[in-house]
This record gives structure tokens, C-alpha cells and sequence, in this order.
């Protein structure tokens, strides 16, 4: 196997280099208002390594250069280099949150009528904070990342501030989608939080001036319960300059590849089925066939997947691209999915043909992606093994496969027009200035930066 370097690609000289190449393309074609926005995150949006962080971090990019931006975020895990973040936001606040104590009462939340997802991001000094800068700031507008940060929203209604929710997957199908999949012990609590998340996400429409979503799959999820919502679908974007064809070799022998955050229980369970049951089926076709399995803090199930022929797990490295250079195609055979899988999107950015389960195929509805021009997807383990073995017998198919699928990105998952997208949404929801608060102060001078201790 090739040797990659395990150091880190420098994520903010490339979001620099990047922020630069779009103000010189001129991103926004119309003059708009200079807003004042608070952004709600229930994550630090640094590094824009995985799903989540990518899509918030790429919202605050684009907003920041014509609105200023005042960043709330929670952190579950170690606080990164926010400089990044600070040079876009005119302040950073961070407010960590010990995981013990986060599952602790989520766990405790099952004797109430709350999601636990609610629970498990409960902060009582983010929501001191948000009640005092209600009191004493003033926005234009509350965005908020993710349905977990709504709460945190409230205390702005009460100064009639507008506020925009980016739900960006319905949460409850997901857990719906646990609660079929995970082991038999916890199949009755993600049913129950499927049922309470559905119960809340329907709450949410009456108070939010718009609902974002990152697919139109998702959109229709959120109105097939809640027909009055208030919906838009925004995609996501990927990197056509940073995530492009390399000019290294392929493989000289077979290689399949997944990349994502390997604890992530979608990601656990599709692999790990994958691997034990549809795999060494390829391996009676391909004998030298291999699979690389390339992503950060793989669980223990997936760790034991190193024992089986023609598996490697990686675990983090510095850089997926050349993994992904080296193979020739990229498997995503989840059976939990929900909205859009950005390392199927990068995948195709770099060349390299995708083959998927139907569910991953419905996250990508607004790229216009066709089965068998641009990507292969399969309903049934049978169906994905019959696909991986006609294309990795096909070297004409992949090639076709691969730059119909590039084409195709590069015209639907664009971040400049999807946020440019986003902007309008969000300065549409503005239709009248905040109600001024008490004691209003702009902040200038102060530290752009705060770090609570948990």
C-alpha cells in the first residue's frame, strides 16, 4: 500500500485559498443588506472534516464575508484551533460539554417527555448566555444549525428577533432507522426517541421564519408530517479544486474504499455488514480484491474487521484523497442514511465510481445523479454485489461511470451557489428590524473569542 503522510492537510490555508477564488469569481450577484447574525451550532464547525462540521463551516464562510457573524457553539470533544472561525466571526463563544456527563442525562431523559438528543446538548451556561445577549444585544436575525439548538433560539422570540432553523436531515428518521439495526436492547429506546424527535421537529415549524433541509428527500420527509412548514431545500457543496483527480496510479489489483468517521453508527453498521457478509462473496470473484476502510476512531467492530482477508482498516490519516486515488471504486453500502453522504459526493469529485444502497442514492435527488450513468445504486445486498462485480470487471464502465458523475457535481453541488442560496433565504426572513434590547452594546474591543470550562 501506498505510504501517505499522517500530518494533517492545513484546512485553513485551503479555506483561505478557497474563500479567495470565489470573491475574486464574485459569489453574490446583488447588493444586500449588512446583517447582524447570531449562529447556533451545536458542534465547533472546525475542522470541516465530517458531515456536519463541512456544511456549518461553509455556511459561516459564505455569511461572513457580507454579514457579520457572532458564533455560539457547544463542544463534545477536545476545542480546536478556532482561527479560522475567529477570522471569519466578528466573536467565538464556546461552551464545552462533558460527554460523561451528556449521556448521563440523556440516559435520565428517558423518564421525560423530551427527546434525548435534547438532553445529551443541554448546556444550562449556553442558555444563560443566550438570555443575556437576548436582553442586552441586538440581531437581525438567529440562525440555527441542527434541530438540537432550537432551544437555545427562544429567548430571542420573546425580543422579536426572526430566526432560521437548518434542520439538514429530519433527526427522527434516522433514529427510526436505529431502531431497526441496532442491537436488540437498544432498539426499543431509539424507537421511542424516533417517536419524541418527530413529536418535536413538528413543534419547530411554527417558530421559524424558514426550515432549511440539504436534500429535497429530507424536505418531503419534514412535510409528510408537517405540512406547514415553512421548507426550503438547500444542498450541501464539495471542493472541485481541493478534491480532484491526483495524479497518482491506481491500484494494480482491485481496491474498493470507504472513508468516513468509523465510530459513527451508520458508518459501524453499514461496513460491518458489508465486510462479514458481501465481501468475501467479491473475494470468490476477485481473489486479490481489497477493501480499504479509511476514517478516524474506528470502533472495536470495526478494528476486528482487519482479521478478514483483503481488509484494511486505517484509522485517521492526514489526507483521504490518496486512498482514494489508489481505488477503483468507492463503496457506500449504508442502510442507515439520511440527507446527503459528502464522502460519496468527494468520491466522485476525485474520479472515482460509486457504488451505493438505494438510501445513500435518495440524499443525492437534487444532483440529478442517474443510476447506471452516473453511479451505480442497489436495493438489496444481492443487487450491491452484483454492481461492485460488474464495474470492477469493467474499466470502460468505471471511467464512464466516473466523469458522468464529476459533470454532474460540478453543475448541482457548487458551495458559492448553494449558499449564495442559503443568503437569500436568510435575508428574505428579515422582514423587519430586531426590536432594539436594553443596554444594546456592540461588543468592539472585546475578546473575539470566549471558552467556557465545562
Amino acid at each position: 500500500m501506498t505510504s501517505v503522510s499522517s500530518e494533517p492537510v492545513n484546512l485553513l490555508q485551503h479555506a483561505q485559498a478557497a474563500q479567495a477564488r470565489e470573491a475574486a469569481a464574485g459569489s453574490f450577484s446583488e447588493p444586500r443588506q449588512k446583517l447582524r447574525l447570531l449562529y447556533l451550532c451545536h458542534r465547533v464547525p472546525y475542522p470541516p472534516d465530517k458531515g456536519d462540521k463541512i456544511r456549518a463551516f461553509n455556511e459561516i464562510r459564505a455569511l461572513s464575508k457580507r454579514h457579520r457573524v457572532h458564533l455560539l457553539t457547544l463542544a463534545d470533544s477536545e476545542v480546536p484551533d478556532l482561527s479560522a472561525l475567529e477570522q471569519m466571526c466578528e466573536r467565538v463563544e464556546v461552551f464545552p460539554v462533558q460527554r460523561t456527563g451528556a449521556y448521563m442525562r440523556a440516559a435520565l431523559g428517558i423518564f421525560s417527555s423530551r427527546p434525548l438528543t435534547l438532553a445529551f446538548f443541554d448546556s444550562a451556561e449556553l442558555r444563560q448566555r443566550a438570555e443575556e445577549l437576548a436582553r442586552t444585544e441586538r440581531f437581525d436575525l438567529v440562525v440555527v444549525y441542527s434541530s438540537s439548538m432550537a432551544p437555545y433560539a427562544e429567548p430571542f422570540a420573546e425580543t422579536g428577533t426572526p430566526a432560521v432553523l437548518d434542520m439538514v436531515d429530519v433527526d427522527s428518521s434516522k433514529w427510526a432507522q436505529y431502531s431497526r439495526y441496532a442491537p436488540l436492547p437498544m432498539r426499543p429506546v431509539y424507537a421511542l426517541e424516533a417517536r419524541r424527535l418527530q413529536e418535536y421537529e413538528a413543534s419547530l415549524v411554527d417558530r421559524f421564519e424558514r426550515i432549511v433541509l440539504a436534500t429535497g428527500n429530507e424536505t418531503r420527509l419534514l412535510k409528510a408530517f408537517a405540512p406547514e412548514a415553512r421548507a426550503a431545500t438547500v444542498p450541501n457543496g464539495v471542493d472541485l479544486d481541493f478534491f480532484r483527480p491526483l495524479d497518482l496510479p491506481r491500484s494494480p489489483h482491485p481496491t474498493i474504499v470507504f472513508t468516513g468517521q468509523m465510530d459513527y453508527f451508520a458508518n459501524v453498521d453499514g461496513m460491518v455488514h458489508f465486510s462479514r457478509d458481501l465481501f468475501p462473496r467479491l473475494r470468490e470473484r476477485f481473489p486479490d480484491l481489497e477493501l480499504l476502510i479509511v476514517g478516524r476512531s474506528p470502533a472495536p467492530a470495526v478494528r476486528a474487521l482487519n482479521e478478514l482477508p483483503g481488509v484494511h482498516v486505517t484509522g485517521a490519516v492526514g489526507d483521504v484523497r490518496p486512498f482514494l486515488a489508489r481505488a477503483w471504486a468507492f463503496v457506500a453500502p449504508l442502510r442507515i442514511a439520511q440527507g446527503v453522504q459528502n464522502k460519496v459526493l468527494e468520491a466522485m469529485a476525485m474520479n472515482v465510481p460509486v457504488v451505493c444502497t438505494d438510501r445513500v442514492f435518495a440524499g443525492l435527488s437534487e444532483g440529478g445523479f442517474r443510476h447506471g450513468r452516473d453511479l451505480l445504486a442497489a436495493s438489496s445486498d444481492q443487487g450491491l454485489e452484483d454492481s461492485l462485480a460488474s464495474l470492477l470487471g469493467d474499466a470502460q464502465a468505471r471511467a464512464s461511470l466516473a466523469e458522468h458523475a464529476r459533470r454532474r457535481l460540478s453543475l448541482s453541488y457548487r458551495w458559492t451557489a448553494n449558499m449564495d442560496r442559503f443568503e437569500e433565504i436568510l435575508v428574505g426572513a428579515v422582514r423587519k428590524p430586531a426590536v432594539p434590547a436594553r443596554g444594546t452594546r456592540e461588543n468592539r474591543g472585546e475578546s473575539k473569542e470566549r471558552i467556557r470550562s465545562a
